[in-house]
């Protein structure tokens, strides 16, 4: 096995192949728009009130409804949000809004009962190799509850989307599986396994908990499978493949879910403006770019950037700039933009659709 999955990254794969190409293949740097940037400051605050030592300064958040309160949090905001250029006044109410909501919402999983353990930034990386089943997973677990009488363990994801779940988002949510899955196979005495995202942009006790219905061990089993496949067509991926899934030639989402056409958006050039000015949305990959990459000493690539001055150099290493052509859905012609479906099929190729 030579991929690593991950739910992200296996949404990816389903999502768009080029997209997958450019992410994982040929390693392209990747925009982090101010959204995930406020989400990884939210989730850094949320660790930290975790840790025992730091209780004072919980209980005093929970008093007074208020993340002001504590001077240590907001020293800890503040210099995240300066190092990542979110110091304006609607940026920073963002994130003590999330904040706030993930505070108050059954931070020590008291809900049902009292936890006998609760496990902050749970990492884990499951490597199977049995039989017909055969993967590699790793995943981020942010809050996990066990309930040792109960036989219990209730899996918390903090989410700062600005929509809830929907659609096969809920219905078959990867993520949902490969944490029960997880945890199943790390915690195997413990029976009863659920999960549930706080969806930090909406209040948790008006409609932002998304409580996933448990998974049995038939469907764990046979995700297994499902898991196994997709190793097979990560590990055997190539630029041929990349070409195979376009996200544009999925059509419209009908299930209200960011999938299909949208991921491409709809701008028609980089530089493309709304009616108000603002730029307009599109992919990363959509369009061409240039770019930089270290190689390290051994003549092998390290990391992209996408200017010369972010670039980090060590001893040994050098950078060399490269250009990127764009998606060949928006810069080739039809005929080589086809997706394998719109094409007459020679090859039994692995079908994503039939998950």
């Amino acid at each position: 096995m030579k991929e690593t999955l991950s739910a992200s990254k296996i949404k990816v794969l389903k999502s768009c192949s080029w997209q997958y190409w450019c992410k994982y293949g040929l390693k392209l740097p990747d925009k982090t728009n101010d959204g995930a940037l406020k989400g990884s400051i939210v989730h850094l605050v949320l660790e930290c009130l975790g840790n025992p030592r730091h209780k004072k300064h919980y209980d005093q958040i929970v008093e007074t409804r208020d993340m002001y309160s504590s001077v240590a949090v907001n020293i800890l905001i503040e210099k995240h949000a300066i190092k990542n250029n979110l110091m304006s006044e609607d940026h920073l109410q963002d994130i003590y809004r999330m904040a706030l909501e993930g505070v108050l919402y059954d931070f020590f999983g008291k809900s049902y009962g009292k936890p006998s353990e609760i496990i902050s930034e749970k990492d884990f990386e499951l490597e199977i190799d049995e039989g017909d089943v055969r993967y590699k997973v790793k995943g981020f677990i942010d809050k996990l509850f066990i309930y040792k009488k109960k036989g219990l363990a209730v899996i918390r994801d903090f989410k700062t989307n600005k929509k809830i779940y929907e659609g096969e988002e809920v219905s078959d949510n990867l993520q949902d599986y490969i944490y029960t899955l997880a945890v199943k196979k790390l915690y195997p005495q413990y029976k009863d396994i659920t999960m549930e995202f706080v969806f930090l942009k909406h209040s948790p006790d008006n409609g932002g908990v998304l409580k996933m219905e448990a998974k049995t061990d038939y469907e764990l089993n046979g995700f297994e499978f499902e898991l196994t496949q997709y190793q097979k067509y990560a590990d055997s991926f190539t630029e041929e493949t990349a070409k195979s899934n376009y996200a544009y030639n999925q059509g419209m989402p009908k299930d209200g879910s960011f999938s299909g056409r949208l991921l491409c958006g709809f701008a028609k050039s980089p530089d493309e403006k709304k009616k108000d000015g603002s730029p307009k949305w599109y992919c990363t990959y959509k369009f061409g770019f240039d770019y930089y990459v270290v190689i390290d000493k051994d003549g092998n690539d390290k990391k992209s950037y996408w200017t010369k001055k972010s670039a980090k150099l060590e001893k040994g290493e050098k950078i060399q700039k490269r250009s990127y052509g764009g998606c060949p859905c928006f810069n080739s012609p039809k005929e080589d933009r086809m997706s394998d479906f719109e094409k007459p099929s020679t090859t039994d190729d692995f079908d994503l659709d039939k998950f």
